[in-house]
């Protein structure tokens, strides 16, 4: 470069400096892609710029990487760190051309490296002054219709208002191996430079978005589709009223459904969540963004996270937004659209769905319009699979309306294929913990409200510690219809196939397991883990540094570890974190320290242990089977935890398959051999003398699932109990067992809130009926089969002695209390 040059660049770099704060994606690039900096790196830019030039080797040198050089035209070898462009700006809206300079050098490069083409890597360079796509009618974007290559005034304006929410996105490198043996040298240049266009072009889709659309004009669209019309045709006649009035029924229905997107709004709310989550959390983890990002650029993506918080919605899209990805158009209740709060959220890209279409045919056809459009144009979606949030810490089980929805439009066709992603999001503390605790014991539910908002105001002066986001294995929602019904193709034109609700009900489920499959464990939720399974929710210090050790261990040993965010510090560091967010307390005491859960905080603790209790379940059925037994062969301790497996599997959401869990059951019983939690001879598995550390260890890991495993003993007791006798509806059994476990939690001091949940009990009851073990007669009676009396031998069997009797005690009480 001439010296004329140096100091241009020089001049320009000196006030965008100033105006300018550039963020990198990903934020250690040499790391995320794996750039190996020993040898040469070349960079790509899509438009060539001044500003584009000095921010990147601002960044580089921020990032450790190689310097970017401007290659001159008569360069005959390309220096590392040079920089390739691969069109000139776009002037009053004129064809973008191809930059034959960098076309040649291109030719140069290649040659360069002609014989180790892996050597040279390429890497394509996004960067983006601000956030804003546009909106589709715009007299700005007529003239200028892209910002990256605005003139100078205009860009002076775009610096100026939005040049410190600038971001610059790092791409994988390019594998020009792969670019096949073409015709001639101009032949593979054209061919890299149309890839490097297409990448950019997806790059900038799936950072950006696609323009926004008029909401005035888009409802008017949606009044305008052929289903809507039929619908008010039919609203009509049903109704005997007007067209006019029909038609301004849907209006009202568009209207109150559909976001009003507005950049401006996610700008302000990003600002103002930055504040926020600084003030109440602890940092927020993100983990696995780097798949969405990939197959961002190739589908439409539908995000279905676990719902446990009101943050979850600004959590998400917060985390989006900051990782260089389009925030989603969220379905949001509409109990959340209240003033102001409403107002807000639809800006930030809510819309809004009732709780129940109650046969509303008109609403119904409305909605899925809209639903269809969102697809259709690439917007990216957010709905929560469980409906509403979780009061008990567990995945609630899906409902499938909005996922039939997402699958009868993808039918009837959309521009690009589903992605669907599955998202974990988790948190040491929550805000709404201690309401859950109150509605799980009969308190009524807040609505919300802006007298409720208002009372958060307290809640803004504690700290919640680290929250996480873990994006799962996406669905690739054709190739899962392909593999469940290959010719779903067929039934385009179909409202709702036969074949739809048990392969919807079965994708539900798949993605909740992939959620669980992604959970946090931190500081909070694993010693309340194993201090909930004590006898008085205390225990030893040192015990407990040495269990939660073990179990991070265990963590690490699982199939799936690299799937879940598991601490990366030890058990000191863990307790010590437990102890500053007030989770638990310790005694000083001459034969050793106690760690103890205070009383009034144990059942709100529960949530946070359900939270990841799955990732113990199967180790914790296992542990089971030794608590009356010294001794087992491997066929025995399958054999047991394969007759409770379904009913585990469907409750927690377990990623294993009833076909192949024996196979499963042998690979953990390996793992927690050679943990030292159980013992083997080689024909023989046996637990640890009674008097060890390790016959403790397993016993407190037996435990975790103790009022789980005694949930279904109560409902098989009352099951067992009726055999033979009096018959028993399905809602009998639910309410009668949920009154049991009330009982019993009451007698027995069991912290659990699911004690409380009806839902859960009828979920054990669809469980039994899908699995065979309890079939219905005439009248919705419960007939019991042979195979359920099993059962209950085995659920019991997997009970301490002490516990066998209190539930059958128990029940027998209870059943004299209703026959009389």
């Amino acid at each position: 470069m001439s010296v004329l040059g140096r100091w241009y660049f020089k001049m320009c770099a000196l006030p965008l400096k100033a105006m300018v704060r550039v963020k990198s994606l990903p934020e250690k690039p040499i790391e995320a892609l794996e750039i190996a900096t020993e040898k040469p790196v070349y960079y790509v830019m899509r438009t060539r710029a001044t500003s584009s030039f000095i921010m990147l080797k601002e960044q580089c040198k921020a990032l450790g990487l190689p310097e970017p050089q401007y290659i001159p035209s008569n360069a005959q070898n390309i220096p590392n760190g040079g920089v390739f462009f691969t069109q000139h700006k776009q002037i009053f809206g004129l064809k973008h051309r191809t930059i034959k300079k960098y076309s040649e050098l291109f030719k140069r490069l290649l040659n360069q490296h002609k014989e180790n083409l892996d050597q040279a890597q390429l890497i394509p360079v996004s960067l983006y002054w601000g956030r804003n796509p546009g909106k589709e009618k715009s007299l700005m974007r007529l003239v200028f219709t892209d910002t990256e290559s605005a003139n100078p005034f205009r860009k002076f304006l775009i610096l100026l208002y939005q040049g410190r929410n600038s971001f610059m996105q790092f791409g994988a490198k390019l594998d020009l191996t792969q670019l096949g043996n073409e015709s001639s040298e101009v032949a593979t240049v054209r061919k890299l430079i149309r890839l490097l266009r297409v990448y950019f072009h997806k790059q900038r889709l799936a950072s950006m978005g696609p323009l926004l659309a008029n909401r005035k004009e888009l409802i008017t669209g949606l009044l305008a589709r052929d289903e809507v019309i039929d619908a008010i045709q039919r609203e009509q006649k049903k109704k005997k009223i007007s067209a006019k009035k029909a038609r301004d029924l849907a209006y009202k229905y568009a209207d109150e459904i559909a976001s009003s997107y507005s950049y401006k709004m996610v700008r302000f709310l990003s600002t103002i969540l930055t504040w926020l989550w600084n003030k109440i959390y602890g940092g927020i983890e993100i983990k696995n963004v780097e798949r969405v990002q990939k197959i961002a650029q190739t589908h439409e993506l539908v995000y279905l996270p676990c719902h446990r918080s009101h943050i979850d919605y600004l959590l998400l899209s917060y985390s989006l937004y900051y990782e260089g990805l389009v925030p989603p158009h969220i379905a949001a209740g509409i109990n959340l659209n209240f003033w102001p709060i409403g107002s807000f959220l639809r800006r930030g890209g809510a819309f809004f769905i009732r709780r129940s279409f109650s046969g509303n045919k008109l609403y119904t056809a409305v909605f899925n319009a809209y639903f269809h459009q969102l697809l259709d144009r690439g917007i990216p979606v957010e709905f929560f699979p469980e409906g509403g949030r979780s009061r008990t810490g567990r995945l609630l089980q899906p409902k499938t309306g909005m996922l039939s929805m997402m699958v009868q439009n993808y039918m009837k066709g959309c521009k690009k294929p589903i992605a669907i992603i599955p998202v974990y999001v988790g948190y040491e503390k929550m805000m709404e913990g201690k309401n859950y605790v109150s509605e799980m014991q009969g308190g009524a539910k807040q609505k919300e409200s802006m007298g409720q908002l208002l009372k958060v105001r307290t809640q803004l002066q504690q700290r919640y510690g680290k929250v996480y986001v873990n994006f799962a294995e996406p669905i690739d929602l054709a190739a899962w219809l392909d593999n469940k019904k290959s010719d779903w193709r067929d039934y385009r034109n179909e409202e709702r196939p036969q074949w739809m609700s048990p392969v919807i009900s079965e994708l539900g489920q798949e993605v909740l397991t992939r959620i669980n499959q992604g959970a946090a464990v931190n500081c909070i939720n694993l010693t309340s883990l194993i201090l909930l399974a004590t006898q008085r929710h205390t225990l030893g210090k040192q015990e407990l540094l040495h269990q939660i050790s073990s179990y991070l261990e265990l963590l690490k040993a699982l199939p799936n570890s690299k799937q879940l965010i598991i601490p990366t510090g030890n058990a000191n560091q863990l307790l010590e974190d437990a102890k500053q967010h007030g989770a638990v307390n310790e005694f000083s005491h001459p034969l050793g320290n106690l760690i103890q859960l205070e009383e009034k905080s144990a059942i709100l603790l529960t949530y946070y242990r359900n939270n990841i209790i799955h990732l113990f379940a199967l180790p914790a059925l296992i542990a089971c089977c030794f608590r009356t037994q010294k001794q087992l062969t491997e066929q025995e301790i399958v054999s047991r935890c394969s007759d409770i497996f379904p009913l585990l599997k469907t409750e927690l959401f377990l990623p294993y398959n009833c076909e192949s869990i024996s196979e499963e059951i042998k690979n953990h019983l390996a793992i927690l051999t050679k943990l030292g939690f159980i013992n083997t001879d080689d024909t023989n598995f046996s637990r640890p003398e009674k008097d060890s550390e390790e016959f403790l260890q397993l016993m407190l890991l037996a435990d975790v699932l103790k009022e789980t495993l005694e949930r279904y003993g109560i409902t098989l007791t009352l099951l067992a109990t009726h055999a033979g006798k009096k018959s028993i509806s399905r809602a009998q059994l639910e309410t009668q067992s949920q009154q049991l476990s009330q009982r019993i939690s009451a007698l027995f001091n069991i912290y659990a809130p699911e004690a409380f949940d009806k839902a859960l009990f009828q979920q054990i009851v669809s469980t039994l009926r899908e699995t065979g073990l309890i079939e219905n007669k005439e009248g919705n009676v419960i007939d019991v089969t042979p195979k359920l009396i099993c059962l209950h031998k085995s659920v019991m069997n997997l009970l301490s002695p002490q516990t066998q009797e209190s539930l059958l005690h128990t029940a027998h009480w209870a059943e004299h209390r209703w026959l009389h």
